[in-house]
């Protein structure tokens, strides 16, 4: 290869290495949080379904990140899906323990029917009293909220223990309602399901 042919094949490369660079997607960010494409829960590999902020009222509070072990555009389709899955929530601002209590009760409430709230009192209520023991979740803070076959519900904060799992597939499935059930806010619900 003379020297002129060499130098075209060096500058050619490195053109190819800068536009397979511009065509790769940076990293996703949320209020300055960077949200992984995949995560690890129990041994399975899951990939980022969608992500996206919680607000409660002109308040962002936390983002939300929903990981599966296949992307699914509906609730319905997220709660059929077998495997573990996970709710990834990093806090936007630090907010007392027993005001996320309170909020878990009323979506709760809002997203349950009379039968399934009375089958899953006793859970419902522990859940939220773990909430209100805490004094306060800070900025920055992580909680994990996953769902593993034959365990159950088990969540995370900072990496230590929230409590006992709760082995109740239908408690995971109404606590997913308020993110992306019809009376989820549209934005947050179409960005976690990944609906364009």
């Amino acid at each position: 290869m003379n020297k002129e042919r060499w130098w075209r094949h060096v500058v050619l490369s490195c053109l190819l290495v800068l536009a397979h660079a511009a065509q790769a997607e940076p990293p996703r960010e949320l209020e300055g949080i960077t949200i992984d494409d995949t995560a690890q829960v129990a041994g399975a590999k899951l990939v980022l379904n969608g992500a996206s902020i919680q607000k409660r009222g002109f308040f962002k509070t936390n983002t939300c990140a929903l990981y599966l072990t296949e992307k699914r555009h509906t609730l319905d389709e997220v709660v059929k899906l077998a495997g573990p899955k996970r709710v990834h929530l990093v806090m936007l601002r630090d907010v007392k323990g027993f005001l996320i209590a309170r909020q878990f009760l009323n979506d709760f409430a809002a997203s349950a029917s009379e039968s399934e709230a009375q089958a899953l009192t006793t859970e419902v209520e522990s859940i939220a009293a773990g909430y209100a023991k805490i004094d306060m979740l800070r900025k920055g803070d992580v909680v994990l909220i996953d769902w593993i076959p034959g365990e159950g519900i088990a969540a995370s904060l900072n990496g230590q223990s929230m409590g006992p799992a709760h082995d109740n597939e239908l408690l995971w499935d109404v606590s997913l309602r308020p993110v992306m059930g019809p009376l989820a806010p549209r934005e947050l619900r179409e960005q976690l399901l990944d609906v364009n």
